[in-house]
């Protein structure tokens, strides 16, 4: 069997903020469940803070436009950093909606040049969840405004032949799988690992159909 070669892009969630140890992150414990010999490879490109428009920047730098069509399997989580700065920039209505706007053509295109560089690679992305601050300040409008960029990513990821991983449902009102007010703790990484390994499990990445969130393990 050809060694796995995994490639994990993105910004906090993938670093793995909040997580016991950096091996049980999500990317990590995915990795672990997909690994079908010592020969197989992970690299962790998570970096914290990462916007997505900063993601796209990275994608496009030499090394890692080399690397990209060398992997087999790809994981993406982008687009939470532009809300966390449009919510401390003083979360006004209408910076909202562009901020949704300018988050869904990057991620666009941000698919699109992943796509173009490698054909056949599996690749997940990771889809929204409510952070704690909107369970306070607005779980109405937090809900509406997170579905609908789940809904633009799940269209996106069909047109470039990526699976969106949604784990809004996962994480509503589970406030013991936080760390802080957006990173999830051990039990959040430890849902969000559940989710990828469920898509690889399923082995239906020929449909690109966002995997619903289950049912928490523990309530």
């Amino acid at each position: 069997m050809k060694p796995i070669t995994y490639l994990a892009l993105g910004d906090s969630l993938t670093e793995g903020v909040g997580a016991a140890r950096p091996d049980s992150c999500f990317a990590a414990q995915y990795f672990r469940h997909i690994k079908v010999s010592e020969r197989c490879r992970m690299r962790n490109m998570g970096i914290s803070g990462l916007t997505s428009l900063e993601l796209y920047s990275l994608i496009e730098t030499p090394a890692i436009r080399k690397l990209l069509p060398r992997v087999s399997h790809i994981t993406i989580t982008t687009g939470g950093c532009d809300f966390i700065d449009w919510y401390e920039s003083g979360r006004h209505f209408m910076e909202l909606v562009r901020t949704m706007r300018r988050v869904r053509a990057q991620v666009e295109q941000l698919l699109q040049l992943v796509r173009q560089a490698n054909d056949s690679a599996t690749i997940y992305m990771l889809g929204f969840y409510l952070p704690l601050p909107a369970y306070e300040m607005g779980f109405l409008l937090g809900s509406r405004v997170l579905r609908s960029v789940n809904r633009a990513y799940r269209e996106i990821c069909k047109k470039n032949r990526v699976q969106l991983i949604d784990p809004f449902d996962s994480f509503l009102h589970r406030r013991d799988f936080f760390f802080d007010e957006v990173h999830p703790n051990q039990q959040g990484y430890d849902a969000l690992a559940r989710l990828f390994i469920q898509a690889a499990d399923r082995g239906d990445s020929s449909q690109h159909d966002a995997i619903p969130s289950p049912e928490p393990l523990i309530r």
